[in-house]
């Protein structure tokens, strides 16, 4: 069986919520047909990594050749939670028009992919389907006539390769309905404007005071003082994840229990939590599978030494996001190891390089995967079942944070 690598792409509503998730995918043999890649890599989802850990209760959007798409094999997804994308290069015959009827019929959703244009053969599919998606950057026409001809019938629209807030806020007047790509892990820079809100400066002050402390004591006083901190720690401690069968009220008792490697992962992601306000959901969500992603990986190659700096890395590579600032602003007043400070900024560091795999991962840009697998030295494989471990774990994580804020 070819090996497959997945990754997942979140599809935000208008108000940037997480909607559903598209399935990104490629085999390795490079001439692997499209029919029997779908084939593969429904199997390796369910079968492997399961589709909740994929989708963790929202939609799922499977890219589908006409073949598949007249065959029995949606048959095999949860009919209320699957998007049946109907590719580009699908002939808009009779066959693929009852084929879509008849799996709207079954509980799918059918969404039309990479509308371009309003001459398009495609134009016949449009009282069929439920949702069109339209690549803003590959437009044979002007976006706004597009949407206009696309509004007389009842459909939703996603725009695709949205990777700005200026291009976000431009689809969202059009009235798109739902929004694809990377916008919402880019800062909105203030030009000129490096000032942090008091409440993030603090945040990020605390946050130093952890990445120097030598041992869970040095930060005693500072969780003691934080009421909201000293909460969710003892929520957290006193959890069945922890698994401790005493109870703890105690702060100092927590602090020692869960020793300083713990302690710093697990306040700087109480941190980041507390920076996401105001922020996408799926931000925070991406911040949690980088940490954890490049902390799995640093142990799979036993650089236990160093694995929490990774951690640190993966979550502080978005906090240039976080706090709309550049990335060399945003840490300017955080004292970080070596390893995090040279992974954010040396683009020639080993560190820099293992970030830049998890980033490609994350794009579905499959060539440099593979560089950057060759570069670090690990197997894509593996890669994958840390990529699927790393958003499930992440996944449970916000919706304990959720859980905690509620």
């Amino acid at each position: 069986m070819n090996k497959v690598m997945l990754a997942r792409q979140p599809i935000f509503d208008a108000h940037q919520k997480t909607y559903a998730y598209e399935l990104l995918y490629r085999g390795e043999s490079m001439d692997i047909d499209g029919d029997t890649m779908t084939a593969t890599v429904l199997s390796h989802t369910l079968n492997r990594f399961g589709i909740e850990t994929m989708a963790h209760g929202r939609p799922i959007f499977i890219n589908l050749s006409k073949t598949f798409l007249l065959s029995d094999l949606p048959e095999i997804l949860p009919h209320n939670a699957t998007v049946l994308e109907v590719l580009e290069d699908v002939p808009a015959d009779k066959e693929v028009i009852a084929a879509i009827q008849h799996w709207k019929e079954q509980g799918f959703t059918v969404a039309l992919d990479d509308f371009i244009s309003i001459t398009s053969d495609h134009m016949k599919l449009l009282p069929y389907v439920d949702i069109v998606k339209i690549d803003i950057l590959d437009c044979s026409q002007p976006l706004h006539v597009i949407v206009q001809e696309i509004r007389k019938f009842p459909i939703k629209l996603l725009a695709e390769k949205v990777e700005t807030y200026e291009e976000y806020e431009l689809c969202k007047k059009l009235g798109f309905d739902y929004f694809q790509g990377y916008f919402f892990s880019k800062p909105t820079i203030i030009i000129n404007s490096h000032a942090l809100e008091t409440s993030k400066a603090q945040l990020l002050q605390l946050l130093s005071r952890v990445l120097e402390a030598d041992s869970p004591k040095d930060l005693e006083t500072d969780i003691a003082h934080d009421l909201t901190l000293s909460y969710k720690l003892l929520c957290y401690i006193n959890s069945a994840s922890v698994g401790l069968k005493k109870k703890i009220d105690s702060i100092g008792h927590a602090l020692t229990l869960l020793g300083l490697k713990k302690l710093r992962a697990w306040i700087s992601m109480m941190l980041m939590a507390s920076l996401s306000t105001g922020k996408p959901d799926a931000l925070l969500a991406l911040s949690f599978i980088r940490g954890r992603f490049l902390e799995q990986l640093a142990l799979a190659k036993h650089d236990d030494k160093h694995s929490s700096d990774y951690f640190i890395l993966g979550m502080f590579s978005l906090l240039d996001a976080f706090l709309d600032q550049d990335i060399e602003h945003a840490i300017e007043s955080v004292s970080l190891p070596k390893l995090v400070h040279e992974g954010l900024l040396d683009k020639t560091s080993s560190a820099n390089n293992h970030l830049r795999l998890i980033q490609a991962l994350e794009q579905g840009d499959w060539a440099q995967v593979d560089t950057l697998c060759d570069t670090v030295d690990v197997d894509s494989e593996q890669i994958m079942s840390l990529y699927a471990e790393a958003i499930q774990w992440s996944d449970e994580r916000v919706a304990t944070i959720h859980s905690l804020s509620a």
